[in-house]
């Protein structure tokens, strides 16, 4: 390809907005729906994540898998329960007409420490560039030293990202979907904009939800959202509750959320 790159969006949806984390293993269909259409009514290049919200996190935090995991049997399930809310969204897409596939992240991932030793995300560009639509999904992967590590659907889709912008593409930037406005300040209104100057003084105010999430909540989010700035990628956080917002922040519109460059 000469001259022109082609442009990619990253899409995350949150666990939080795909599933009830409150209540074990219950997906919210209705807004995956809703979701995947606004997906479909905007023809963009896009590679696409999840959260493992109240599937994966619920097994999660029983058996481990972070840094290793209590039972074989447990992380069995663990790995079991990611794919199984990776089923349902993948339904949910292919039922709304969109060409989309998915990739196992523990296949095609392998870490020491914690940290990725070998990749195949060949594969995902080679899907990409056939007009497919690659899923991937907050997983179990398989660890030299930890025997296993978790990674959240947002850290794959960022080494996705670096991937595919070291192999000539452009990232227009990354959407995370979740259930608010972007980050809040103390006083519940949204954050505008963080950069790395600014991270220090919104940290305090940003403490990781009160449920069960095995990869770090808000906060990781936001910190890894900021190695993305560091490579010129800016990442925007918005609220999937409210309708088109998905839609609009493709489309470049004003949105009601958190811009992190």
């Amino acid at each position: 390809m000469t001259g022109h790159k082609t442009e990619l969006t990253l899409i995350k949806l949150g666990g939080s907005i795909i599933t009830d984390k409150k209540i074990p293993y219950t997906a919210k269909i209705s807004v995956m729906k809703r979701l995947a259409k606004e997906l479909k009514a905007i023809n963009k290049n896009i590679i696409l994540a999840h959260g493992s919200g109240s599937f994966g996190h619920t097994s999660a935090a029983k058996y481990g898998g972070k840094k290793g995991y209590k039972s074989k049997e447990g992380i069995a399930k663990v790995a079991r329960d990611a794919m199984e809310i990776n089923r349902i969204v993948m339904d949910i897409l292919v039922e709304e007409g969109l060409p989309a596939v998915s990739f196992r992240p523990m296949s095609i991932i392998l870490t020491n420490e914690g940290k990725i030793t070998n990749s195949f995300f060949e594969s995902i560009e080679v899907a990409f560039k056939q007009g497919l639509i690659p899923v991937v999904y907050g997983d179990v992967i398989w660890d030299k030293k930890w025997k296993s590590t978790i990674y959240s659907g947002e850290t794959i889709l960022n080494r996705i990202g670096m991937y595919m912008k070291n192999n000539g593409f452009n990232i227009d930037k990354i959407i995370q979907v979740g259930e608010t406005n972007g980050v809040y300040n103390d006083k519940k209104n949204t954050i505008p904009v963080i950069t790395r100057k600014t991270w220090p003084n919104f940290k305090k105010f940003v403490f990781g939800l009160k449920v069960n999430d095995v990869t770090g909540g808000m906060q990781h989010k936001i910190e890894d959202a900021l190695k993305m700035a560091d490579l010129g990628i800016k990442t925007l956080l918005i609220n999937g509750t409210i309708k088109n917002e998905l839609s609009n922040a493709l489309l470049g519109k004003k949105v009601e959320g958190t811009l992190i460059q």
